[in-house]
């Protein structure tokens, strides 16, 4: 099948995940290109209720469990998001840093 087609599957596919966590699609921008899906705007809930950690951690694993995305990159006004291989750096803009590295609790279980 042709590149475009994989584009649009995976750009429909991350606006289905983002409807599915509640978020605000007027305010963060996508696109897909070729393995790398890039966010930016405000990434923010449809609700009154705040985004936290633990949420964005599940919609970047959702995200990433996409077919043929490698890599997701974020421009965020109200976020910082570092989501490299085996570890994730989240802080909220005006907050406090958060940082989760996921590669060092894997090594730590095994």
């Amino acid at each position: 099948m042709s590149d475009e087609f994989f584009r649009y599957e995976t750009n429909r596919k991350v606006k289905q995940i983002l409807v599915i966590h509640n978020i605000d699609i007027t305010k963060i921008n996508y696109s897909c290109v070729k393995r790398t899906i890039y966010f930016y705007g405000s990434l923010s809930k449809l609700s009154q209720e705040e985004l936290s950690v633990p949420n964005i951690e599940t919609l970047i694993a959702d995200l990433m469990s996409l077919p043929h995305i490698s890599n997701i990159q974020f421009d965020l006004d109200n976020w910082f998001i570092s989501a490299e291989p085996g570890e994730i750096n989240i802080t909220k803009v005006g907050g406090k840093s958060i940082e989760k590295k996921q590669k060092e609790e894997k090594d730590q279980s095994e």
